[in-house]
């Protein structure tokens, strides 16, 4: 007798999509490993040079010294100002040239940003540097031994070249009915921006066949330069900022536009890592309480820490336009 087809033992109900699930974690979990292992490079280059930036002390060869409030008054003139006394000052010589009545709001504190930053030498070619905390006195002494010899400036550095054909003033000239062209109403001529231009790069050979690299100033029309060898080299760490502040594609191809696509893919590298890493500790099933309470403290500080930062910078700053 044959068995009832209706009591044929069946599949689990819901097997396929746990197992839909199972293959799309393993892709992000593949994912996750294998965009970390292309760009790894990129991330520890972004993060060192990144911790340089707060620390430009290490890598470089210098002795500091701390020097108290009460040392640095004994020695100098100077003493620590007070932020809301100086504030009121210049509130009062604001109102005594305006006719606008202005009053100090009492509920926020002054606070001064920054420090003055004094340099000056050794006896032995070197340089100092002091750092001065305004509000209490406290100062730190920075002392650099002498720099390395600096590489010959180029003969023809500073000179102008007139090609008055190629030029920014040129090329304003020839876009300056563009926008009404293209039914922009409203708007005056295009000017070039008066702090950014672009340049001309190229090699010369000079009569002692030492190889240039030259660059002409396609705003300015003035030429710069340096000899193409090792001499005059960054030191690393500077050369490691110097890559981190790099950024925008060049208009041409090359390394420069090979570096800028891996910024790209280092970025979104880092947002696909936060954001498989919380699909991976979804799936862990026994700390998702544990996670959830991390994540929540996390996004809570981020948050809070943002907008002070972002609060801080803006602090002052009238909003500009620019290109």
């Amino acid at each position: 007798m044959r068995d009832d087809p209706a009591r044929e033992p069946r599949a689990p109900q819901g097997r396929r999509p746990r197992q839909r699930y199972g293959a799309v974690m393993k892709v992000v979990r593949r994912v996750h490993m294998y965009l970390g292992l292309l760009v790894f490079p990129w991330i520890l280059m972004f993060g060192i040079s990144g911790v340089l930036f707060n620390h430009p002390q290490i890598g470089r060869d210098f002795e500091r010294r701390a020097i108290s409030a009460e040392q640095l008054s004994a020695l100098t003139a100077f003493r620590p100002w007070d932020p809301d006394a100086l504030a009121r000052k210049v509130v009062e010589q604001l109102n005594a040239g305006s006719p606008s009545r202005y009053t100090l709001d009492e509920a926020t504190r002054g606070a001064f940003s920054g420090w003055p930053e004094l340099i000056g030498s050794t006896s032995d070619g070197g340089r100092t540097m002091l750092l001065i905390s305004l509000d209490d006195g406290d100062a730190t002494l920075a002392t650099f031994p002498p720099a390395p010899p600096k590489p010959p400036d180029p003969p023809f550095a500073g000179a102008t070249i007139e090609l008055p054909e190629h030029r920014m003033a040129a090329v304003e000239a020839q876009v300056k009915d563009l926008l009404p062209s293209l039914g922009i109403a409203g708007g005056g001529p295009l000017r070039a921006h008066p702090e950014v231009s672009p340049e001309l790069r190229f090699r010369m050979r000079d009569a002692e066949s030492r190889l240039w690299n030259v660059t002409y100033d396609l705003g300015s029309g003035r030429l710069d330069g340096r000899l193409d060898d090792a001499a005059g080299q960054p030191l690393f760490v500077e050369l490691l900022g110097m890559l981190h502040k790099t950024h925008h594609f060049p208009v041409h191809g090359g390394m420069t536009w090979i570096w800028a696509l891996f910024a790209d893919i280092t970025g979104i590298t880092l947002v696909l890592w936060a954001l498989s890493g919380l699909a991976m500790w979804w799936q862990m099933k026994p700390s998702r309480v544990v996670g959830a309470v991390a994540v929540a403290v996390a996004i809570a500080v981020a948050a809070m820490v943002m907008s002070g930062t972002a609060s801080d910078i803006v602090f002052g700053k009238a909003e500009k336009g620019g290109a």
